[in-house]
């Protein structure tokens, strides 16, 4: 294994290059050394380094799109994947300063940070549409058109149907702490402990992020609407 000592000698180009290789292992499920593309973020965000910053734009462009595909609610919110994706990578270079970075201590850690700003910005972008929308008279009814277009495939109907719950979901929300919650728990499948070691200026402690949770789960318990959404899956 490369001494660390040796891993921080190497040029930008060169930890690209390996971050590269070491990607393409995990992706073919073999053994892989995530200690390059660590690295590489180090530079980029604790070094303040724009090339490295462009070389991990470079190398996870694809995944972070696909995340955004992936996302429940991407088609509600009715914007192109580039966009959205480059939305979250600003969101992770304003929000992870210099001083703040070592609280990631591996390469997953980062990814999954990563993945929240997939949500957050999708989230954002929907409410703000949303709030577009109930202000503006003109669009309100062109946007009421789109939404009744022609009968489509039950493949998308379902599809429609899972964007709708989250856009529900996301109307029982009372904040982001509660949005990150959910979205961490549920999608990324974070314990607390993940969560609040990533977010720690969101949440005062561990307690909070299970109190959070247990908050919603029992609200949602209560509102009848959830059990048709239940219902209506089964």
């Amino acid at each position: 294994m490369t001494p660390e000592s040796d891993l921080r000698r190497l040029s930008i180009a060169g930890l690209a290059h390996r971050c590269a290789q070491e990607t393409e292992l995990f992706f073919q499920r073999q053994s892989y050394d995530p200690r390059y593309c660590f690295e590489l973020f180090r530079r980029a965000i604790a070094g303040q380094n724009q090339r490295a910053w462009e070389l991990v734009y470079d190398q996870y462009l694809s995944l972070v799109a696909g995340w955004v595909q992936r996302h429940p609610a991407f088609e509600a919110s009715r914007e192109e994947v580039q966009y959205l994706a480059n939305c979250a990578f600003e969101k992770m270079w304003a929000s992870v300063t210099p001083d703040k970075f070592s609280r990631f201590s591996d390469l997953k850690s980062l990814l999954r940070y990563l993945q929240m700003c997939v949500h957050s910005v999708i989230v954002d972008h929907i409410r703000l549409a949303d709030h577009a929308i109930l202000d503006d008279p003109v669009e309100a009814p062109a946007m009421e058109r789109r939404a009744h277009g022609p009968a489509i495939e039950d493949q998308a109907l379902d599809r429609v149907h899972r964007e709708e719950f989250w856009r529900w979901l996301n109307e029982r929300l009372h904040d982001d702490k509660e949005r990150q919650v959910v979205y961490g728990s549920f999608i990324l499948g974070l314990k607390p402990r993940e969560l609040y070691d990533q977010f720690r200026d969101t949440f005062s402690d561990v307690d909070e992020v299970y109190r959070v949770k247990q908050n919603v789960l029992a609200r949602l318990r209560r509102d009848p609407d959830f059990q048709k959404f239940l219902d209506e899956d089964a």
